[in-house]
């Protein structure tokens, strides 16, 4: 799977941001020739949210950066994390 073509809803017609906002609510189905072709619908509470983000180059970065930082040795524990977050809140 490629990472995805993302367009901004606010650049699109209002008309169709309109149409497309319903997928909020409910799976929008195109159809070609009367056939299904595509179906928008949100992301909240879904797992292609999960794939997209996984494969956002971003997120592919920091795999790699933490991959390479666990072969050198440079980790740290859960417990040093938490540590370090307990400090800074005081």
């Amino acid at each position: 799977m490629t990472p995805p073509h993302v367009i901004e809803i606010e650049t699109l017609d209002l008309s169709l941001q309109d149409i497309i906002e319903a997928a909020h609510n409910e799976p929008l189905v195109l159809t070609r020739e009367g056939k299904p072709v595509y179906v928008v619908r949100s992301l909240l509470d879904d797992d292609l949210a999960d794939d997209l983000i996984a494969l956002h180059p971003d997120f592919i970065d920091s795999i790699k950066q933490a991959r390479q930082q666990k072969l050198t040795g440079d980790t740290k524990t859960l417990a040093e994390i938490r540590a370090e977050y307990t400090k800074s809140e005081r």
